[in-house]
């Protein structure tokens, strides 16, 4: 039976850990069901859920929220007079074992910013691995796809994540012995598709993976095609949840295709933050545009950050070097044009025939 909203299935993390509506709960209980699926329900206040065997119903215990990593957003005035002050939250890179989702070119005191995408990715993610279900999350690069992809997953053990990433267009075959070694399958390969296939089969029903195939724009209807076949074979439980993250032609192949767009249990699009996301979120994003004017944020946005964060981390980071390099503490429009200068190209390329 389909989860209410007001009920819903979760993993318990590595760490003890219960992730639900964007807040981490604990409990001792949850310390000797590690990697197991309960079913939780809001308990009575908005700092406690209950916690029960999916199977049985049998109550487990009742969690307690933590001391939230995600803390709210110092508010600032908005640049509209009398307008209302904006507020956000953030919460630092790391998790509990310090680890965390790495940011474009390891900006140090980054941090992640709960924006309206990565919250709704979380809770599409969490949802598309309750229900076994194939999922696309799909938009232009440099808007955070994977990133918001792989915070959400640090709540799911990493063993039970499977994830395919290609630098050029995989074949079927590719696919095969890439997860033939991710999943540490003893022997040698087999040589025919079909016994490989059923092999790769019996393996990804032993567990509830979850197979992601991260820059699905490089996959070919064929590679989409044998996702869905592995996919298929399974019933219940015993199948992987697939998520499908990519550029528009990941989008596109899926969509036009009705045997493929019809397995889709969720589609989300990431798009470029609008002016009044980014005035909001960038302050949050790195200590540097804290204090930052706002005329200075819309500015730079305008000219080259396009409210993505890969620019946004491309440009504080040239920033950042160049006010070690003036000795400032503070950046002014001068510092500003020239990390933009260096971060974009400074005139259109040309084609060979206007040459």
């Amino acid at each position: 039976m389909t989860p209410t909203p007001s009920r819903a299935l979760r993993t318990i993390s590595p760490h003890g850990h219960i992730h639900w509506q964007s807040r981490t709960y604990s409990a001792a209980f949850a310390l000797s069901h590690i990697g197991e699926r309960i079913t939780v329900e809001q308990g009575p206040h908005t700092e406690q859920i209950e916690a029960h065997d999916p199977a049985t119903g049998r109550h487990l215990g009742s969690a307690h929220a933590l001391t939230s990593p995600i803390i709210p957003a110092p508010t600032r005035p908005s640049p509209v007079s009398g307008a209302a002050t904006m507020t956000t939250t953030v919460t630092p890179a790391a998790d509990d074992s310090g680890a965390g989702p790495d940011f474009y070119l390891a900006l140090p005191d980054a941090r992640i910013v709960a924006t309206e995408a990565l919250l709704e990715a979380g809770e599409n993610i969490a949802d598309t691995i309750d229900a076994r279900a194939m999922s696309c999350i799909y938009g232009d690069a440099g808007l955070g796809k994977t990133f918001s992809v792989r915070a959400a997953l640090k709540e799911v053990a990493a063993d039970l994540v499977l994830l395919l990433q290609f630098r050029s267009r995989p074949t079927p075959r590719d696919i095969r012995m890439e997860l033939f070694d991710i999943l540490n399958l003893e022997g040698k390969p087999p040589a025919h598709p079909s016994e490989f296939d059923r092999l790769l089969k019996r393996a990804l029903a032993r567990r509830p993976y979850i197979v992601v195939c991260d820059e699905a724009q490089q996959f070919s209807r064929e590679c989409f095609e044998f996702v869905r076949h592995l996919y298929d074979t399974g019933k219940g439980k015993s199948r992987p949840a697939v998520l499908f993250v990519g550029g528009e032609e990941c989008y596109k192949t899926l969509y036009n295709e009705p045997a493929l767009a019809s397995r889709i249990y969720i589609w989300q699009e990431f798009t470029p933050m609008e002016p009044a996301e980014v005035a909001k979120n960038i302050p949050l994003f790195h200590p540097i545009w804290a204090n930052a004017a706002p005329e200075l944020i819309d500015f730079i946005d305008q000219e080259a950050g396009g409210g993505t964060f890969r620019m946004w981390s491309k440009i504080t980071h040239h920033v950042l070097e160049g006010m070690k390099r003036r000795g400032l503490s503070d950046v002014d429009e001068t510092l500003a044009r020239w990390a933009i200068r260096r971060s974009r190209p400074g005139r259109p390329v040309r084609r060979d025939d206007d040459r």
